[in-house]
C-alpha cells in the first residue's frame, strides 16, 4: 500500500491511498478540535454537502469521543483520532489501530472545569461573535482574572475556544451541556404578576427585565415562545429559573410542594450560574408572553437535557436575530 499526499487545492484529493491490487482510495479530510456523540450529527452534515462523490471521508479531530467515535462509525466515516487512533475503512481498506500520538498532551485540567469553566463558557457562548478577553469575562463574571484565565486555558487544551478566544461552535455548547445540572423543585402553585408583598418577596423581577435579575421562563413553554415548532398545551406547567438558594426556598415554603411531579403547577430551577437570571429578554411585546424570558441559551441547555424530544425541538430551532444558534 503506498501513501500519497497531494497539495490542498480545489481539484485535488487530500489523499491519495494506492492498495496493491492496483485499485486506489482518495481521501478527503474534514477537521475538528473535537467531536462527540451530541456534535457529530451536525458537524456531519455541514462536512457532507462539501465531500465529494467517491472519495472516502476522514474526520481529523484533536479529541474524538467514544460516543463520538460511535457516530461516525455509524455514518460510514473515517477517522483519525490524534491523541492516538486511526480508523480508516474505504474500497479494500480496513485499518483499525492505534498509534503515536500526534497531539501534545495538554495539562490534565481541559474542557469546562469547576464553577468558573461553567460560568465562562455561558458567557462565551451568549455572545459567540465576541472574543472576551480574561480581564473582560472576570469583570463581567465577578471572579478573580487569575481564575478565569486558568478556565480559559483548560477550554483551549481542549479545542473549544480559538486562540482570539472566540468559542468553537457547537462543540463548547455540547460540552457545556454535559455540566448543566440545574437545581429543580416541583411546586403546587404560581405566583401571578401584580401580587404584591409575595412578588416581592420571591425576586420575581418584573420591572425593567432586561437589566435587573429575577425568574426567568425557561424549557418547552419558553421554546414555544421563541417560535420553534413545536406545539405546548395551555395548561402545560411552566418551567422558572429563580435567582438563587434563598429565593427557591422562599418560593418553596410560599407556593408549596408536590409529592409527584405529574401534579406539578411549576417547576423551580437555580442554574449553574447567575446568569440564568441576569440575562432576561422581555418577550411581552413579540410574544405575549408576561413572565420575562429566559435567553435562548439557556432554554436550549434544558432541552438538550431531554436526549429524546428535547434533542428533536433543537434539531428544528434557530432563534431569530440578535440571538445566535450555538447547538
Amino acid at each position: 500500500m503506498r501513501l500519497d499526499h497531494r497539495a490542498e487545492s480545489d481539484s485535488s484529493p487530500d489523499l491519495l491511498i494506492e492498495l496493491p491490487d492496483g485499485r486506489s482510495v482518495v481521501v478527503e479530510a474534514k477537521t475538528a478540535s473535537l467531536v462527540t456523540a451530541d456534535s457529530a450529527p451536525g458537524q456531519l452534515r455541514r462536512w457532507s454537502d462539501s465531500v465529494v462523490s467517491g472519495t472516502a471521508p476522514v474526520v481529523v479531530a484533536g479529541r474524538i469521543t467514544a460516543g463520538g467515535r460511535d457516530k461516525l462509525n455509524q455514518a460510514g466515516w473515517s477517522w483519525l483520532d490524534l491523541r492516538g487512533h486511526l480508523r480508516l475503512v474505504g474500497p479494500g481498506l480496513f485499518v483499525d489501530v492505534d498509534i503515536p500520538a500526534l497531539s501534545k498532551p495538554g495539562p490534565v485540567r481541559e474542557g469546562v472545569v469547576g464553577q468558573v469553566g461553567i460560568e465562562l463558557a455561558t458567557l462565551l457562548l451568549l455572545d459567540p461573535a465576541t472574543g472576551l478577553g480574561v480581564r473582560e469575562a472576570a469583570a463581567e463574571l465577578g471572579r478573580a482574572a487569575s481564575s478565569v484565565s486558568e478556565a480559559f486555558a483548560a477550554l483551549r487544551t481542549a479545542g473549544l475556544v480559538a486562540a482570539n478566544r472566540a468559542p468553537a461552535v457547537p462543540e463548547l455548547f455540547w460540552e457545556l451541556a454535559e455540566h448543566w445540572k440545574p437545581v429543580s423543585v416541583d411546586v403546587a402553585s404560581v405566583p401571578k404578576p401584580g401580587g404584591g408583598r409575595e412578588n416581592s418577596v420571591l425576586s420575581l423581577g418584573f420591572d425593567d427585565v432586561e437589566s435587573t435579575v429575577g425568574w426567568a421562563l425557561t424549557d418547552t413553554v419558553a421554546v414555544a415562545r421563541y417560535g420553534a415548532p413545536v406545539s405546548v398545551r395551555a395548561d402545560h406547567p411552566p418551567d422558572f429559573y429563580v435567582p438563587d438558594q434563598g429565593v427557591l426556598r422562599r418560593a418553596t415554603r410560599l407556593l408549596g410542594t408536590v409529592e409527584a411531579p405529574s401534579a406539578r403547577a411549576a417547576s423551580l430551577r437555580v442554574a449553574p450560574t447567575p446568569l440564568a437570571c441576569a440575562r432576561r429578554v422581555d418577550g411581552a411585546a413579540w410574544a405575549g408572553e408576561s413572565w420575562p424570558l429566559a435567553n435562548p441559551l439557556f432554554v436550549a441547555l434544558d432541552l438538550a437535557r431531554d436526549p429524546g424530544r428535547g434533542r428533536e425541538i433543537l434539531d428544528m430551532w434557530t432563534p431569530a436575530e440578535p440571538w445566535h444558534r450555538v447547538w
